[in-house]
């Protein structure tokens, strides 16, 4: 036997298999890292498809800086003092400076959590403020985006003279990628506009993860164009947190280069589609929300009728969408997401039934079974997945239902990574 051993939260579990049974582990590539300071001069210096930030500000400029939360990991603490440092010798003074950070609705960040993501030099010079998505207080109605979506944004941010936009480009279950103008959709939006975003790539019923170009995010980019991002500083990181590449400049242009890094990374094409795949959620690890996107990421190298063993610690539990597990368990979602695209269910319920329709649909031709710590075997239940309290259970199990010629392929950064034949 074969002793495997995948990322789980801070630590790592294994689990054993017949080395005949094997098919690949599909780690994510390793890359030569750069000087981080290099690479984020070089970025900045050279910005693509817009000016050099200095040639955007003048010396009376409120700039707002949305940057993302705790559930992406660029070194945004290095990166957001950098752009503080340019954006000083523009003339622009700390007061005239804010940063909002970008929840999308995702819970608001603590005060240390925040620390430690912005900087503590930082944090305490600069405004810093978690984005709001449900008070109406903070937020600015700008009318009827392309699509007839009705806008609401955080004002601290859509009200600043400079937008930018600071965050990472890893791969995204609705989206494609993360970064570019995902940073505003949905990222500094209200709820009811996260959730019309989501819908929208629902209701494409495909698994758009590691597609860019999707449908979804090319009308989200013209919502943004509507209301503008003046400049994106986005990074480009290792499953081990290094820098590998940043992009600045043109929330598209630019990002659209910064994917092409991603995919240096986190593309990982299988040999063939496999019986049984192991799919740790690293390093999308905080809850069940976030930890779902491995089945996204794995679904595709899997036969239909086979099993995805999902492990995944959600130390936060299901996560701020108590829902969500509902709609994953659904035999009706497709019906529903037609009910949410006619305006004929809860506003409030949109979100958690777009967001668990992509792993319904999933779940619709997959067993899909769950080992975890943070969600218990009656939530598991009512997501229509198998609970196991080891993996190495799930996986004799999952052999046991298969011919004796089942092959098992791995996936030790789902959170991340997206497969493809």
């Amino acid at each position: 036997m074969i002793s495997i051993s995948i990322p789980y939260g801070k630590r790592n579990i294994e689990f054993e298999v017949s080395p005949k049974s094997l098919c690949e582990v599909l780690n994510p590539h390793e890359v030569t890292v750069p000087s981080f300071e290099a690479e984020m001069n070089r970025a900045l210096e050279h910005p693509i498809g817009t000016k050099q930030l200095a040639d955007i500000v003048h010396r009376k400029s409120k700039v707002a800086i949305a940057c993302e939360d705790i559930s992406r990991f660029a070194r945004t603490d290095i990166i957001i003092e950098s752009l503080i440092h340019r954006l000083n010798q523009a003339g622009i003074p700390y007061e005239n400076i804010a940063i909002v950070i970008a929840l999308g609705s995702h819970r608001p960040m603590t005060e240390e959590e925040i620390r430690i993501k912005i900087g503590k030099a930082v944090f305490s010079r600069v405004q810093v403020v978690n984005s709001e998505f449900k008070d109406k207080r903070y937020l600015l109605d700008l009318g009827l985006a392309p699509g007839e979506v009705r806008v609401w944004a955080d004002k601290r941010v859509i009200q600043a003279d400079v937008k930018i936009g600071v965050g990472s480009i890893v791969p995204h279950p609705a989206l494609g990628y993360t970064g570019g103008a995902k940073i505003i959709y949905p990222g500094v939006v209200a709820e009811e506009t996260v959730a019309q975003l989501h819908l929208r790539s629902a209701i494409l019923n495909k698994n758009v993860m590691g597609q860019v170009d999707n449908p979804a995010r090319k009308e989200m980019e013209k919502w943004v164009d509507a209301i503008g991002l003046d400049f994106i500083v986005n990074a480009v990181v290792t499953p081990k947190n290094e820098t590998y590449a940043v992009v600045a400049g043109h929330y598209v242009k630019a990002h659209r280069k910064g994917v092409e890094y991603a995919k240096e990374i986190y593309e990982l094409k299988a040999k063939k589609k496999v019986d049984v795949l192991v799919v740790s959620s690293h390093t999308a690890d905080q809850d069940f929300w976030q930890g779902t996107k491995g089945v996204i990421a794995g679904e595709r190298i899997v036969k239909d009728g086979g099993t995805l063993i999902l492990v995944t610690p959600c130390d936060e539990g299901v996560g701020p969408h108590s829902s969500f597990i509902n709609y994953i368990g659904s035999h009706n979602y497709e019906k529903l997401l037609k009910k949410a695209w006619e305006g004929k269910i809860d506003r409030a319920e949109v979100l958690p039934l777009s967001v668990g329709a992509l792993v319904a649909r999933a779940k619709k031709r997959l067993n899909i079974m769950l080992v975890s710590d943070g969600i218990d075997e009656e939530q598991a239940r009512i997501a229509g997945f198998e609970y196991f309290e080891t993996l190495d259970e799930a996986v004799q199990e999952a052999f046991q239902r298969s011919d004796r010629n089942a092959e098992l392929s791995v996936l030790p950064y789902g959170g991340d990574s997206y497969t493809w034949i």
